[in-house]
């Protein structure tokens, strides 16, 4: 369906219970004003609109921003309640499994990676850490996060070959590529992958863990899926490659968080699909955060959503986030409001 060539930036903000909203670039982060209308939202717009503040997978979710756009940037965003906007920076969890994978992959060349790198990557290395503790303390480098008083990472060989979701394969990876580098102060994790990716994400000590330690803004991992759109970054034309089962019940699967049915598993990121006639078809590539940090982009690599929250205490707060966000894409594509 034909959509308008403008882009559209639309802030719910507080506003949502006085019926009204304001406009502003996303990255600006403006705040509503009492005196602005809706009248100017196409059909597709006001049905993700409503999905997004009354849809039941979204209601709940607390304040969050999402952003839809295509390789030429963002279409439009929205802040649902007030707090977060498309530059608020927050931990993203396992959302950074995505980016150290597209990062080792810009860094060492796709057709130069190792089996066991692969493995490392789509987490069939039977590495795995033994705690969730994060390396988040100052000074900490790659090595001390690995060992006992961190992560403790294992090798288990009868999880070598089976599909495992776990740190403990990326840590190992970083331990072996990077070990003196820690999150902040000279030669640190972002020094590397920043220029890689051509990105800006901020230092945290925690960074250590490329599993799940990074923090990042909307914004800031916008630019990541507009190169994966725009083929600017190695990772672009192998996300499908060396994908394994990784939905409950797959064939060689230890252990997964994925809850969604079917779903397989790439290198650091999952591959989400769909039967039709059948047939399992890939819709999507994610790599949702456990706070609720969830980016996105479509099979075909047209189009790219990242709907940004932060909940530290609820559980499974990534699925949550990709539920919604799967209701307020299909609303913007039918210009139907989702239940």
């Amino acid at each position: 369906m034909k959509r308008s060539g403008t882009t559209r930036f639309i802030w719910a903000c507080a506003l949502w219970s006085l019926g009204s909203v304001g406009c502003g670039h996303p990255d600006a982060a403006l705040e509503a004003n009492e005196g602005t209308t809706r009248a100017a939202l196409t059909v597709y717009e006001q049905a993700a609109l409503d999905t997004a503040n009354n849809a039941a997978g979204c209601k709940s979710l607390g304040n969050f921003y999402w952003e839809i756009g295509t390789g030429t940037g963002p279409l439009y965003g929205l802040s649902k309640g007030s707090g977060i906007t498309a530059t608020t920076v927050m931990p993203i969890a396992s959302a950074s499994k995505w980016l150290y994978a597209g990062a080792y992959v810009e860094s060492k060349g796709y057709a130069n990676l190792t089996v066991d790198e692969k493995k490392r990557l789509n987490f069939t290395s039977g590495y795995i850490d033994e705690n969730t503790t994060l390396c988040d303390v100052a000074g900490t480098n790659v090595s001390t996060c690995y060992g006992a008083s961190f992560k403790d990472v294992t090798y288990r060989p009868l999880q070598n070959g089976r599909y495992f979701y776990n740190g403990g394969h990326m840590q190992k990876l970083a331990l072996d590529d990077m070990p003196l580098r820690r999150g902040t102060g000279i030669a640190s994790v972002m020094d590397w992958l920043n220029p890689l990716l051509g990105t800006t994400f901020p230092e945290s000590d925690s960074d250590v863990a490329p599993a799940g330690g990074f923090s990042g803004s909307a914004a800031q991992y916008r630019v990541f899926l507009l190169k994966l759109l725009n083929n600017q970054t190695a990772l672009a034309t192998r996300l499908t490659v060396d994908a394994v089962p990784a939905g409950p019940g797959g064939a060689g699967v230890s252990f997964t968080p994925w809850t969604a049915g079917e779903a397989y598993y790439g290198l650091g990121h999952w591959i989400e699909g769909e039967r039709v006639g059948g047939t399992w078809t890939v819709t999507g590539h994610s790599s949702a955060g456990a706070f609720g940090f969830y980016p996105w982009v479509n099979a075909a690599r047209t189009r790219y959503m990242v709907l940004a929250r932060l909940r530290q205490l609820g559980s499974e707060e990534g699925e949550k986030s990709r539920a919604c966000a799967q209701s307020i894409r299909t609303a913007y594509e039918t210009g139907v409001a989702q239940p």
